[in-house]
């Protein structure tokens, strides 16, 4: 949250979610809640500073400088180790359990959603590529198609044990 507040601040809680799925929802989930709390809690740690109720009691919120502070010490620590959780993964896990007709539906749909996603990625890479964005922010998006790259391959695999 902290990230986010540092390149796209001030802004309301709802601002701050929905900007949350855009940019890291794909890799990372916030729930509206999960934010709400969050900004209170930065708020009574001095992170944050709330601005004055506007419209339906919004407020804007700010980074303080030990926010930003804060937000840099937690970059430089560096992330904790990575956990993966792959619905589909579990699924093909005890997939003997599974008729082969609906493990076949269930991976059709699967595919068709990760080409979708894949497909976005690639125009979204190009887009900014052309655009001379951020080279961070395009290589988070290149991650995204790369992973969905790896998706299908893994499918491709599939089908040779799938029925």
């Amino acid at each position: 949250m902290l990230g986010l507040l540092s390149q796209i601040g001030p802004i309301n809680g709802n601002g701050l979610s929905s900007s949350a799925d855009v940019l890291i929802g794909d890799y990372w989930t916030l729930t509206r809640s999960q934010v709400y709390r969050e900004l209170q809690n930065l708020e009574r740690r001095g992170f944050v500073h709330a601005g004055p109720l506007g419209p339906r009691s919004s407020r804007e919120f700010s980074l303080t400088e030990s926010g930003r502070a804060a937000f840099h010490e937690w970059l430089d620590a560096g992330p904790a180790g990575e956990v993966i959780r792959f619905p589909m993964l579990l699924t093909i896990r005890f997939a003997s359990g599974l008729p082969p007709e609906r493990l076949r539906d269930l991976l059709d749909d699967f595919e068709s959603r990760h080409r979708a996603k894949r497909e976005f990625y690639e125009q979204l890479e190009a887009d900014l590529v052309d655009a001379q964005s951020d080279p961070f922010e395009i290589a988070t998006v290149r991650f995204g198609r790369l992973f969905e790259a790896a998706v299908a391959t893994w499918l491709d695999e599939l089908a040779n044990i799938v029925p």
